[in-house]
């Protein structure tokens, strides 16, 4: 029999994939042929906790989350104003039912098999805010611009008045055909989570009891109680309300309630914002709310778009916060104790460009005291592992920077081509950001085994945004 800790991390993913839809790690430990021994446990605990692939329980019972969410049926409650102009927003419409990788404008909506077909709508972002807002804080923005090169000026402004243009759903005929009206809704359901496609049929208001509204809204206030328990306000919304569709059970009602009716429904559960980075939290436990607009029923304890990193963003550089304390870690790691060194990567040669002095001072004063914080409490022991990882990150978020800078040049619209860049840019950021999360996580101390899992995570996607970068460099000749 092999010893336990000599696994190599490609064996132990070779074992967890091979294992099937449904398994325990005590089954893919025998399928390995080791004795039993803590320091597996935890090694393929551990590999599972990383892996978004997968639910688990406490008894480190698995699932792949495609198995659990394809055939789970769900509703869609458009508002009047869709209705009367025959649209439904994708939005966080989906959330959690497809994959984090399919774009909410690249769900397949179908109906007696065929594919809806979709249009293009072009609103103030104050009108269509509400239909993303469970994306997440740090990813609506990203979204916005990803979905359409028009939308690019969100890097920097992002005020309610602002126009955005985005792709919906034409239904049109079909909220003809079934003389739809408020109240009344989408049955979803699954057809295949990893495409994101979701076939549907209409379920009039008459169908929808008020009993079962109530029993999922307090399904899912329970089941966001026990993902809060567990994961506190690490995950994004979206990732927590995956996990509280796993709380709920595979045989759980999703057809009860929308997910606009519960935000709108439930007194325990809120969003609430920190920095750049919203979560679902308990009520009890949250700070009081502020005046940011919101549908009823929903409180928020801070506005993203007046946060410091808004600032950052409006001023042309868009990082999530990770990002940002990577640039800074990475500088103090190579032992500068000044942040203008952190200034010049992330600034590049542009020029701040806010609306007045108050707004640059804060963003300022903001980045030099989130630097001084770092630096106070680093401890170079701990780091040291994780450094060169971070480093090779921050390089890579420095080159995205860089290409989006000279689009910001170009005397023309983004062209198809460089839009699909953006987007390919934006999906491999997201993923690189949860690199970074743990990595400036003073907290976090790897083992070699768990650096190395996070390592070829991280060198296959810096491997992708490089050959992405480099297609493009050979398209447009800018060498």
């Amino acid at each position: 029999m092999s010893d336990a800790a000599n696994f190599t991390s490609a064996e132990l993913d070779a074992a967890i994939l091979s294992a099937g839809e449904r398994f325990t790690l005590a089954s893919v430990a025998k399928t390995l042929g080791a004795p039993r021994s803590d320091v597996l446990r935890r090694r393929l605990e551990r590999i599972i906790e990383s892996d978004n692939t997968f639910f688990y329980n406490e008894k480190w019972q698995c699932i792949k989350r495609s198995t659990f969410f394809t055939g789970k049926e769900f509703i869609i409650t458009p508002d009047e104003w869709e209705i009367d102009q025959g649209i439904l927003f994708p939005g966080h419409r989906f959330i959690p039912f497809v994959t984090e990788d399919v774009f909410p404008s690249e769900v397949e909506l179908v109906i007696n098999g065929t594919s809806v077909a979709k249009r293009q709508l072009t609103l103030p972002l104050g009108q269509v805010f509400h239909y993303h807002l469970l994306l997440g804080s740090e990813q609506i923005f990203d979204f916005l611009i990803a979905e359409n090169p028009a939308n690019a000026h969100l890097a920097k402004h992002a005020n309610g008045n602002e126009p955005i243009t985005l792709e919906v759903f034409d239904l049109s005929a079909f909220y003809q055909e079934n003389n739809f009206s408020c109240g009344d809704a989408l049955l979803c359901k699954v057809d295949d989570y990893t495409t994101g496609k979701i076939t549907f049929s209409a379920l009039s208001a008459a169908q929808r009891s008020a009993n079962a509204r109530k029993n999922r809204t307090s399904g899912l206030d329970n089941a966001i109680k026990q993902v809060w328990e567990k994961f506190r306000d690490y995950p994004d919304i979206p990732e927590q309300l995956a996990w509280a569709e796993y709380y709920t059970g595979e045989n759980g009602n999703s057809t009860g309630a929308s997910i606009d009716e519960f935000i709108t429904a439930s007194n325990m559960v809120e969003l609430r914002a920190d920095g750049d980075h919203a979560v679902l939290s308990i009520r009890e436990e949250s700070p009081a709310a502020t005046d940011m607009e919101l549908p009823p029923g929903l409180s928020i304890s801070g506005s993203a778009l007046d946060d410091p990193l808004k600032l950052l963003s409006g001023s042309g550089v868009p990082l999530s916060e990770a990002e940002l304390d990577g640039f800074m870690l990475d500088a103090i790691y190579k032992r500068e104790t000044d942040i203008d060194g952190v200034f010049s990567r992330i600034f590049g040669h542009r020029e701040l460009d806010l609306d007045d002095d108050a707004q640059q001072a804060v963003l300022l004063n903001y980045l030099e005291e989130r630097f001084e914080e770092l630096l106070e409490n680093y401890y170079r022991v701990d780091d040291e592992p994780k450094a060169e990882l971070r480093s090779d990150i921050v390089d890579a978020i420095e080159a995205r920077l860089e290409y989006l800078s000279y689009l910001g040049t170009l005397d023309r619209d983004v062209n198809d081509a460089e839009k699909a860049v953006m987007k390919q840019l934006a999906e491999i950021s997201t993923k690189l950001s949860e690199a970074l999360k743990l990595l400036d996580n003073p907290s976090f101390t790897p083992d070699d085994h768990e650096l190395e899992h996070l390592s070829e995570m991280v060198d296959a996607r810096l491997d992708e945004q490089e050959e992405i970068l480099e297609n493009s460099r050979r398209t447009t000749g800018d060498d």
